[in-house]
């Protein structure tokens, strides 16, 4: 049986994929880290949301 936090995780990247407005590769990454067990840190959100659509920051 999945945590209530990942319960919640699961149903947000659900509600966030049906939307047109993210990339389907940047959900995938969110599921990564959220899915990853660990303590979450503010810096996995920032590297996740400041690199560019397809790309390394040049």
């Amino acid at each position: 049986m999945a945590t209530l936090q990942q319960q919640i995780a699961d149903a947000f990247l659900t509600r966030l994929a049906q939307t047109k407005e993210f990339d389907p590769t940047l959900i995938e990454e969110l599921r990564r880290v959220l899915s990853s067990g660990r303590k979450l840190k503010a810096d996995d959100f920032i590297k996740i949301f400041s690199t560019p659509a397809g790309g390394d920051l040049r």
